[in-house]
């Protein structure tokens, strides 16, 4: 199966926080990205495609944006829109229009605005797919079924009330998830993300891998990725966490 590689950004910003990418460095990677021959997409494209022709779509990449930050909107739609690339955004509906204070910030980040319903509204009605990443942003593997099941279906319910369509894809907060989770994400999305940090190939839909762009430094990395190049690192990037979580 053709490999593809599912991008994760959070923040667009300079503070150099772990989940934070500056607006110089995205733009640079998206003009790796189109130089290289490749297009950006949103997930529901490419897993209607897989769905169709049991295949990933050759040179593409999905580019996916978690949380709802309100530079999403200001520094990522500009620069997705010049290039013509598509792209997909899991909001976390609780707290749309409010900041990221679900949990303490990663250090450096500090408080930052998330986009109101309007910004969101305008991202869908310029090509932006709309997500799900929860409504409240809680590790799904900690809280019972029940809480799992209102999570999906609250955050479901307020984009389609929103914004009159209803959301198909997921992406599990922090990446975490377990097969009860995977099981009611996939009975609700016709896809769900996680953050194991490789390229996607004949993965289970809900539970496709991603790799995070806080481990890109350079455009180079981005070809290196596209191309398969830096497929050898990303597993020992992935030993290397697998490691430090049975030392934890």
């Amino acid at each position: 199966m053709t490999p593809l590689a599912i991008l994760t950004y959070h923040s667009l910003d300079d503070s150099g926080s772990v989940v934070s990418v500056s607006p110089g460095a995205f733009a640079a990677q998206m003009g790796a990205v189109a130089e290289c021959g490749f297009r950006g997409v949103t997930l529901s494209e490419a897993v209607e495609h897989r769905l169709a022709h049991g295949d990933w779509p050759a040179q593409r990449l999905v580019i996916t944006f978690d949380d709802g930050f309100a530079n999403t909107h200001e520094v990522a739609l500009p620069v997705l829109a010049r290039r013509g690339f598509a792209a997909t955004v899991f909001l976390i509906t609780g707290h749309v229009g409010g900041r990221n204070d679900w949990s303490a910030p990663p250090p450096g980040l500090g408080t930052r605005p998330m986009m109101t319903w309007a910004q969101v509204a305008e991202l869908a009605q310029k090509g932006i797919e709309i997500g799900g990443h929860s409504h409240t942003h809680p590790d799904m593997r900690r809280i019972s079924d029940a809480q799992v099941e209102h999570e999906l279906a609250i955050c479901k319910a307020e984009i389609h009330e929103q914004l009159g369509y209803e959301a198909r894809t997921f992406a599990y907060p922090y990446g975490s998830r377990s097969e009860r989770v995977a099981e009611a994400a996939g009975r609700q999305f016709a896809a769900a993300c996680t953050a194991v940090l490789k390229r996607v190939q004949a993965e289970p839909l809900a539970q496709l891998p991603r790799v995070d762009a806080y481990y890109l430094r350079t455009p180079k990395d981005v070809v290196r990725l596209l191309t398969g190049r830096w497929d050898s690192y990303l597993t020992l990037r992935r030993l290397g966490r697998r490691v430090r979580r049975m030392f934890a």
